[in-house]
């Protein structure tokens, strides 16, 4: 799919808001949400190794499991990932039903609840532009908790030339600003501000553009720029 020079500045704009750039801070837990994007687990990897948390939590379901994968779970690929890495198995926690973000807080929690696990400072490595929808649904899900998150060291334009179709990151650009935005007016997530509208904008002309891919229903009456 060919992508024009406008449909890449309105990409742009979405990872610049979207991606927070957070400073890596020691941890009790490092959370390793999943996806089609296993970039996550070496991310958590090297943080391992670092010394930024010894104990680490993957998370996720059979929802976007990378295509030809062995695995029936996101959090198995990922688990397998970090053990090539030299994670040791006895220090990564498994959790295999979450399938949305608000679901990698909640049955993360469960998790430790059930192995007695009293931890207030958690780091969430997940993809860049996933990073503010994270710490929104952080908010709502777990307002006592410390919680920050990080993803590769990339840029934008590294990021489009890597593996991932370029189509596919526009819509998961577009699709994550769109649910950002519905999220918060549901009272789902908090970002504590209203997603721009001028990003809003952006997000359905790229849908409309094509990259649709992970497209949100949404009412009939979309807020136009003047709201």
């Amino acid at each position: 799919m060919t992508v024009s020079s406008h449909e890449w500045r309105l990409a742009r704009l979405l990872w610049d808001y979207l991606c927070l750039g957070q400073e890596v801070q020691p941890a009790d837990w490092i959370l390793v949400f999943g996806s089609h994007d296993l970039s996550v687990a070496h991310r958590a990897a090297d943080l391992y190794h670092e010394g930024i948390g010894c104990h680490v939590v993957v998370s996720g379901g059979a929802r976007s499991v990378p295509e030809g994968a062995r695995y029936d779970t996101e959090a198995e690929a990922l688990r397998e990932i970090l053990v090539r890495r030299d994670v040791p198995v006895e220090a990564i926690a498994v959790e295999k039903l979450a399938s949305n973000t608000s679901e990698n807080f909640w049955f993360t929690a469960e998790l430790m609840r059930d192995r007695g696990i009293d931890a207030s400072r958690f780091l969430v490595v997940q993809k860049p532009y996933a990073e503010r929808r994270v710490i929104a649904t952080a908010r709502r899900r777990w307002p006592a908790k410390e919680v920050r998150v990080t993803s590769e060291s990339t840029t934008f334009e590294r990021y489009c030339a890597g593996s991932i179709a370029t189509s596919k990151i526009f819509s998961m650009l577009a699709g994550e600003i769109l649910r950002l935005d519905s999220y918060a007016r549901s009272g789902l997530v908090e970002i504590g501000e209203d997603t721009p509208a001028e990003l809003v904008e952006a997000a359905l002309a790229l849908e409309s553009a094509g990259h649709n891919a992970r497209a949100l229903a949404r009412p009939a009456t979309t807020r136009s720029t003047a709201s």
